[in-house]
């Protein structure tokens, strides 16, 4: 099976579509756009990369201070078997530590998933392990249009039913968190 590792092209729109559109949103309304202008993620995403510095810098400034957490993103590859199936996925993940809800600390990750065999932009996670946790659970998640599916604040999913990674992406987070900061391609 050729794999094909996702360009930073790639990387740069799926963030501005779902985990980054946020800040995208943030960083462009002094602009004062129109809302028939931001409303579709996929095509704000693409008007942004695609701006000329030249021609529209505005669009292009916010953009590019959007996607400061791609940076420094850290990048792990994970073979995932489903049935008889077997994908290598390329996760990068632009924000991993420690966040505070109310009086607890937990750890908080960001996670994109691409998947080697079409590029496909798989999935992106909002994700939280709280003391006790034993694994990451899904706070967020988003659908390929770039909207939510599911969309619940830092340490909120613990009531009821709970989305949690497999467990080769939590073992990938793990090593993550166990190596600290610095870049863990």
């Amino acid at each position: 099976m050729d794999t094909m590792i996702p360009t930073t092209r790639a990387q740069q729109y799926w963030y501005l579509v779902t985990l980054g559109r946020d800040a995208l949103l943030r960083e462009l309304a002094p602009l004062k756009l129109s809302e028939a202008l931001t409303r579709d993620p996929l095509a704000l995403a693409g008007r942004c990369l695609a701006a000329d510095p030249i021609g529209f810098p505005e669009a292009h400034e916010a953009a590019e201070r959007a996607l400061a957490p791609l940076r420094t993103a850290r990048t792990f590859t994970a073979t995932i078997t489903d049935e008889d199936t077997t994908v290598e996925h390329t996760g990068v993940v632009p924000v991993l530590g420690e966040r505070q809800a109310g009086n607890v600390t937990g750890l908080y990750a960001e996670l994109l998933l691409f998947e080697h065999s079409t590029l496909l932009n798989k999935a992106a996670y909002r994700l939280s392990r709280m003391p006790g946790d034993r694994t990451w659970v899904v706070d967020s998640d988003f659908q390929p249009s770039g909207h939510p599916g599911r969309l619940q604040s830092f340490g909120s999913s613990r009531l009821g039913r709970k989305q949690t990674l497999l467990p080769p992406l939590v073992a990938e987070l793990d090593r993550l968190i166990a190596q600290g900061p610095g870049d863990a391609t």
